[in-house]
């Protein structure tokens, strides 16, 4: 198990526990070495160095702004991650009995990354800086960031027997945007 699903379990609800496939990921970044333990929490990492160049997992990320416990939609929600420079905040999202990886944006926005933690991991092997919906649908432009990913995607087509593609295909009607419209008006 990874240090990063050590430090989550405690703050995962009952009866979830976090995706086999992203565990491994994890446990694989440790591994390399992509790890920042330091004042400001644990940070792990598909690529090497310290600078930004893609999504930064963490156990620190929160629904502050979005939902607070007591919501009844709470336990519904791990951020695991931050996905862009502006504070957007990545989360598996526990809908029904699947595990489906989302945004909730600084900026107020939502919507549906993958509804699995392999298409979610394809999705990071790509290599954009940021996932952010407009972005998503266009080849990576930041070179940097896409030769940084470059081991974690060999990673992902080697030991997840998944294809990482080019682009990724947001999802129109989006069910996540729809869900959070449903439970903000329910609060």
């Amino acid at each position: 198990m990874s240090r990063l699903t050590d430090l989550l379990t405690p703050r995962l609800p009952a009866g979830f526990s976090i995706p086999e496939p992203l565990d491994r990921a994890w446990s694989w970044m440790e591994q390399q070495g992509w790890v920042v333990d330091g004042p400001n929490g644990y940070f792990v990492t598909p690529y090497a160095g310290t600078r930004q160049l893609g999504v930064v997992f963490s156990a620190q990320e929160s629904l502050s702004g979005w939902f607070e416990p007591g919501d009844p939609c709470y336990d519904q929600l791990v951020p695991i991650a931050q996905v862009s420079g502006d504070g957007s905040t990545g989360a598996v999202w526990i809908d029904g009995d699947r595990a489906r990886f989302v945004v909730l944006g600084s900026d107020g926005e939502t919507f549906l990354l993958a509804d699995s933690a392999v298409d979610f991991l394809r999705l990071v092997a790509i290599g954009h800086r940021e996932l952010t919906s407009w972005e998503l649908e266009e080849e990576p432009e930041d070179d940097e960031a896409v030769e940084a990913h470059a081991a974690f995607r060999t990673w992902v087509e080697t030991e997840l027997g998944a294809e990482v593609p080019a682009t990724w295909t947001v999802a129109d009607p989006d069910p996540f945007e729809e869900w959070v419209g449903r439970m903000q008006a329910e609060r």
